[in-house]
């Protein structure tokens, strides 16, 4: 998984070029040559997810797929910053049909200096009291961090629904005895998760639509 902070500037990259050619073509300049001996250019980028909407703190992140017909595919994502500001860490949230284990799936990235053998812990509103906190283990570590996927119950979600933040507890490698809390705002959170489910909801009709 890319991270997505790093994803959407391109986007905004891209729309800047398209708008700069548009404007050359508006005021007759003709396109600049190439020298003969120039390489062939580059094939254009292949599309990639968009922001469908926001709610909150919460972005619906989709696939280049969804402009054209539900897909079921977005996910919900919030780029999450230390104390000081600076991205440190990013999650997403994908609404999983009815019937299926969990209600949904998230998805967790951590700086690679995370110490693994601590997992990743996770609780939503006041920390318990008894410091019985639900823990994960990391699955696999990238270029761009280290990723943790863990299903979300009903109660779970209802909880975040209700809640204003929830917290991740890494270690960092460097120091392992201490213990870095992330935030994750709720704001905005069930109204992402409705349009999440909406969403899916209408994939699966337009499937069995096709399929009839």
């Amino acid at each position: 998984m890319t991270l997505r902070f790093a994803l959407l500037p391109g986007l905004a990259t891209a729309a800047l070029l398209a708008a700069s050619a548009a404007m050359a073509q508006d005021s007759g300049a003709a396109p600049a040559q190439a020298p003969a001996d120039a390489p062939a250019q580059s094939q254009p980028a292949a599309p990639q997810p968009y922001v469908a909407a926001t709610h909150g703190d919460w972005q619906i992140i989709c696939p280049p797929q969804e402009a054209q017909g539900p897909t079921g595919a977005c996910e919900m994502y919030q780029l999450l910053n230390d104390s000081q500001g600076s991205p440190t860490a990013e999650i997403s949230i994908a609404a999983l049909p009815l019937g299926a284990e969990f209600s949904a799936g998230a998805t967790i990235t951590t700086p690679l200096e995370t110490f693994l053998p601590a997992g990743l812990a996770w609780y939503t509103g006041d920390r318990p009291a008894d410091d019985q906190i639900r823990v994960e283990p990391f699955r696999v570590c990238s270029v761009v961090g280290c990723l943790i996927r863990m299903g979300l119950s009903a109660d779970e979600v209802d909880a975040m629904k209700a809640g204003s933040t929830s917290t991740i507890l890494i270690r960092p490698f460097v120091a392992v005895d201490q213990e870095v809390a992330i935030n994750v705002s709720l704001s905005g959170f069930t109204a992402a998760f409705d349009d999440l489910q909406t969403r899916l909801s209408n994939a699966a009709a337009a499937q069995r639509t096709q399929s009839n």
